[in-house]
């Protein structure tokens, strides 16, 4: 009897370190499957559904939506694309502004301008902070003789002052009582602001609202989806190259135990120092005797459609901000060079809108800025200009000079918007101006040139060919010399 409770004793104690073997191998597979497991990054917040109405924001719900697409910019790749494409088609190289006056001061006054605020890196921004916040705040400062400076404002220090009560504000601006759309003061960091000092640029919102709505608004919860998608997609492959090393050892369960004992695979080196040769990285290791098994119950991973998922996320992205996919991704690969060319155009409508729009904005600017030039006197107030006038008799065209006030106008040059092939454009505009269809003046304004202007550098280049340079005019009298010289 004793021998038999002797043996239960035994069995007893192997099936005990058993299961502490598979407890501690399980515990394994769970500490390799938390160490794959991405820890979201705080700052990488869900996208928060916000409040109030469609079409109006309360003043905690503008804020969200402030916080979260500077959140986009700066830490979700698509979403800085999106935003880095418009600066760079609304306001990219090539983009100039010119005064329509022909008063040497006033291209003096405006240079000056464009440099003492570094607008060649400014205009960029303002693109930038419209597209991105939905709305930029410029604010002008005078300095005595010298054109204006500008400087940005935070568009999360507008809002309504918090230690007294303004009627007629809404969202920290002030309107006037009868019209919403004149604005008395911008309250920033509860200071009031007249209106004067400031240009305020909204976009995508009616003229009747006081404040603009991001462009990235509509994108926001897709742009969040599509992290998503990608992290499940990172831990989908992780779990993939998981690795179980089965380690048979022919025994007792009791030998099993201790061989586990005497070689660990959690420990860097052995009991007397030596080293200790460790499991590849991502495996996990059992050990067990030929009377056990151990089955391994793999998820079914395959979800060969999961990438359809992800794709349209994208063209929702897409869609959203009017913009082809390829232009979001960055990958053409989804398409052939016709379809491409073919997709552009809707994107090409697009930037041209937001073209106009914040040209409007920048004639404004060189509007304010003149218009100062003038009122401190760097700017003469009237300007002689040519006018042409024909002759009722004889229908003779004149040039006549007037006298009227200095022009506040200007024409802006954009980037181009489609990629021109130059040869095959100057070979069509030939065979039209062969055939009569087409004007010269018409083919350089098609080509960006001024057609007087070249006209006059081409008549000068051509008198002048007529010119001997210095080395042929000494060549020739040298000759003449030799000739004399010969003759005598």
């Amino acid at each position: 009897m004793f021998e038999r409770i002797k043996t239960y004793a035994i069995n007893g104690q192997i099936r005990y370190k058993e299961a502490q073997i598979l407890k501690d191998q399980i515990g394994q597979l769970k500490n390799l499957t938390e160490s794959n497991t991405v820890v979201e990054d705080r700052d990488q917040a869900e996208f928060t559904l916000l409040g109030g109405k469609i079409n109006q924001l309360d003043s905690q719900d503008r804020q969200t939506l402030l916080e979260q697409v500077n959140k986009v910019y700066f830490k979700n790749g698509h979403g800085r694309n999106i935003i880095r494409l418009f600066e760079k088609y609304v306001v990219g190289r090539r983009f100039s502004v010119e005064a329509e006056s022909q008063t040497p001061a006033v291209k003096e006054f405006w240079d000056e301008f464009w440099i003492l605020n570094k607008m060649d890196l400014r205009k960029k921004e303002i693109v930038r902070r419209g597209i991105r916040d939905g709305e930029v705040f410029l604010r002008y400062f005078e300095e005595a003789k010298k054109p204006l400076s500008v400087r940005f404002m935070n568009p999360a220090w507008i809002h309504e002052p918090d230690d007294k009560v303004v009627k007629n504000v809404t969202h920290g601006i002030e309107t006037d009582p009868e019209d919403i759309e004149v604005v008395l003061n911008y309250y920033y960091k509860n200071k009031p602001i007249p209106a004067e000092e400031v240009q305020h640029i909204k976009i995508l919102t009616d003229s009747d609202d006081t404040r603009g709505r991001s462009f990235l608004e509509p994108m926001l919860e897709s742009l969040e989806m599509y992290k998503k998608w990608l992290k499940d997609r990172m831990k989908l492959n992780e779990i993939r190259n998981t690795v179980a090393l089965i380690k048979k050892i022919k025994g007792t369960p009791a030998q099993a135990a201790n061989v586990v004992a005497k070689y660990p695979t959690t420990r860097k080196t052995n009991e007397d120092g030596t080293t200790l040769a460790k499991a590849p990285k991502n495996v996990s290791v059992f050990t067990t005797n030929q009377n056990v098994d151990y089955e391994l119950k793999s998820p079914n991973l395959q979800a060969a459609d999961v990438q359809k998922d992800g794709r349209a996320l994208l063209l929702a992205i897409s869609a959203a901000g009017g913009l082809p996919e390829f232009m979001v991704t960055s990958d053409a690969s989804n398409g052939s060079y016709a379809s491409t060319m073919i997709a552009e155009g809707p994107a090409v409508k697009e930037f041209e809108d937001w073209q106009d729009f914040f040209g409007h904005h920048f004639k404004e600017m060189f509007r304010r800025v003149i218009k100062y030039g003038i009122e401190i006197g760097r700017i003469p107030e009237k300007e002689d200009i040519e006018e042409e006038e024909i002759d009722a008799k004889t229908g003779e065209v004149k040039m006549i000079k007037t006298r009227k006030d200095t022009s506040t106008k200007c024409s802006i040059t954009f980037p181009d918007l489609v990629s021109r092939d130059i040869d095959k454009e100057t070979t069509a505009y030939i065979k039209q101006n062969n055939q009569g269809w087409l004007s010269g003046q018409t083919a350089s304004a098609r080509l960006d040139l001024d057609y007087d202007i070249e006209q006059k550098q081409i008549e000068q280049a051509g008198q002048g060919s007529d010119e001997e340079t210095p080395e042929e005019e000494e060549a020739r009298v040298q000759k003449e010399k030799e000739d004399m010289g010969n003759e005598e």
